[in-house]
């Protein structure tokens, strides 16, 4: 009698604490900041990217509202350096909440993860040292077309062999002289999330070579 009372409310509660921690997990890996502070995963990417947070501030339009662009969340700048708070696609809908840095030379210098509610063991890989370690130093390149002499703006830096082949078909990419390609090398069994972490990073390199053309 005792345990025919008790089973119910227990079954219950149980019910209630494991849906209360899926929302807060599913609250923590889709959660963007949009208030203009930089918050400590903030901090902490900046520092992961560039080994301080020192100096960063939040970019901000004249009306005092936080500056974004296309698929750009937030702007973070220390004068020299720039980061771009990105939320992008993989398997997942808005499964990877990324920070890119970019140096003053247009170079992506690093990439951290702050948030990804991706497949664990397959898209979770992405987050591995290995796979972001393939971004850093990739830029936009301005190259000279030989028949008008004009610079010709690279619209990508590395993707699918096709892509690579495209481009250097129409003189819109340069690989430094050095007679390679940038190339993305996926995590296996995790397409979807490799491609949404490469287009993070075109995202971030696009919005960057934006930001300095409205500066000149």
């Amino acid at each position: 009698m005792f345990k025919d009372k008790i089973k119910p409310p227990l079954v219950l509660t149980l019910i209630c604490l494991i849906t209360c921690g899926l929302l807060v997990a599913a609250y923590e890996a889709t959660y963007v900041d949009n208030t203009g502070v930089i918050t400590e995963k903030l901090t902490s990417g900046l520092t992961e990217v560039f080994g301080s947070a020192d100096g960063f501030e939040m970019l901000k339009n004249d009306d005092g509202s936080v500056k974004t662009c296309e698929g750009v969340t937030s702007i973070l700048s220390d004068g020299t350096n720039t980061a771009f708070e990105i939320t992008a696609d993989g398997y997942s809908t808005g499964g990877l909440h990324v920070l890119v840095g970019v140096d003053e030379n247009g170079s992506v210098c690093g990439v951290s993860i702050m948030t990804i509610g991706e497949t664990p063991g397959l898209g979770t890989k992405v987050q591995n040292e290995e796979f972001l370690s393939q971004f850093k130093g990739v830029k936009y390149e301005m190259t000279i077309s030989e028949e008008s002499g004009e610079p010709v703006k690279a619209k990508a830096v590395w993707g699918s062999r096709a892509e690579i082949t495209s481009l250097k078909m129409n003189a819109q990419l340069e690989d430094g002289g050095n007679g390679s390609s940038f190339t993305l090398d996926a995590v296996t069994g995790a397409t979807f999330s490799s491609n949404g972490m490469y287009t993070a990073v075109k995202t971030a390199l696009a919005a960057y070579d934006e930001m300095k053309g409205s500066e000149q």
